[in-house]
């Protein structure tokens, strides 16, 4: 368990243990949001994790995540040391290079047993370019490492708007509202066409495995969520067979929306140039 100094290594406060969850008392059951960058995944789990009925959903495969966990499991003071000196781009060193399917499962049961609601629920959010890395570079079974009872999916309609907020987040380095961003962004039009092109990419890969897989997940997008926060977190909850799911209290997020009038400028300067809608 972290304390003090130790807590202070994370690079995400809330990978630390004062968020962890009693032990489950009943048997695993496993979800996935399978979603895109800037797609409001973060916003839905945050929402979801509040409920107290879905576990604490979070992107624990990211290399960020998974630096923090190595943190909190490291065997040795000296391995501890060594992760919590990863930062910037060094986080990249924990992505999983050396990492067998056996390790992961380990890895991923550590975490489960602290973020499952007692009823066993285990939500993790997985973006389409770490399920690659994960599984489809590897060959590796879902099946085998999650065994996911449920998948939920979240993309975002206006994808001019998320590749903005991609770039954004990309030059600052701020990805929360919480997080002070380390240099100021510019307007790219050329990243911000790769980025669109990229989530074109993701998305059709999340459509590729499903129709493989002859998966139907729960599909909402990151409009419907903001248009009637409530309603939507509540589809969620019924779709993973949470007991009194339509009553659950559903707080207002504490995640602060980070579009603002600089996102709109950018929009509307891309759409001029462009022909995207």
């Amino acid at each position: 368990m972290l304390r003090g100094a130790e807590v202070m290594a994370l690079l995400d406060p809330r990978n630390g243990s004062p968020f962890d969850l009693p032990p489950p008392r009943e048997d695993p059951r496993v979800w996935v949001m399978a979603s895109v960058p800037r797609s409001g995944s973060t916003l839905l789990c945050r929402l979801l994790w509040d409920t107290g009925g879905a576990g604490a959903p979070k992107e624990y495969l990211n290399p960020m995540q998974l630096r923090d966990w190595e943190v909190r499991f490291a065997a040795s003071p000296l391995a501890r040391l060594g992760y919590g000196l990863l930062r910037g781009r060094a986080v990249a060193l924990a992505r999983g290079q050396g990492w067998s399917q056996e390790r992961l499962v380990a890895h991923l049961e550590r975490v489960r047993e602290r973020r499952s609601d007692a009823s066993g629920r285990f939500g993790i959010k997985i973006h389409y370019q770490h399920f690659e890395r994960w599984f489809l570079a590897r060959d590796w079974s879902v099946e085998e490492v999650l065994a996911p009872t449920r998948w939920v999916r979240i993309s975002r309609e206006d994808r001019v708007a998320q590749a903005v907020s991609w770039a954004r987040a990309l030059q600052s380095g701020r990805w929360a509202n919480h997080q002070r961003g380390v240099l100021p962004a510019v307007y790219l039009p050329r990243q911000i066409d790769r980025l669109v092109a990229e989530i074109d990419r993701q998305e059709a890969g999340w459509d590729a495995y499903f129709a493989e897989n002859h998966i139907a997940p729960l599909v909402c997008t990151y409009e419907e969520l903001i248009a009637d926060i409530p309603a939507t977190v509540r589809r969620v909850l019924a779709y993973l067979e949470v007991p009194g799911a339509d009553r659950r209290t559903v707080a207002e997020p504490d995640l602060v929306r980070q579009a603002d009038a600089t996102s709109a400028r950018w929009i509307d300067q891309y759409r001029a140039r462009t022909s995207r809608g």
